[in-house]
């Protein structure tokens, strides 16, 4: 799980830095990926975070935000990639946080 959730931070940040570096803030997708940064920060450190609705409801913030800004503006190659990949990222992280041993109490 913390490859996924690290590997996951490192796109979206990478994601902002190009949107920054190239001048094309959109803020439809910096939103998603602040959405996607804060939620994998809470997961790697944050045990009561580890449940599937939190990787589910922020995965699909993420996707519902990336999908109106392109409706509304289009996007290039790169930021389909980037948001394909971020969104298998997010299933896995799910499937993984739900297949996790569930601490006895």
């Amino acid at each position: 799980m913390f490859i996924v959730t690290s590997v996951l931070g490192l796109i979206t940040v990478f994601d902002i830095v190009i949107h920054v570096a190239t001048d094309q803030v959109e803020p439809l997708r910096i939103a998603g990926n602040i959405i996607v940064l804060v939620s994998v920060f809470g997961v790697l450190l944050l045990p009561r975070l580890r449940l599937v609705w939190v990787a589910v409801a922020a995965g699909g913030w993420n996707l519902v935000l990336n999908l109106i800004h392109i409706s509304l503006n289009g996007i290039g190659a790169l930021g389909i990639a980037l948001i394909a990949v971020t969104t298998v990222l997010w299933l896995v992280l799910a499937i993984l946080v739900a297949r996790r041993p569930k601490p006895v109490v």
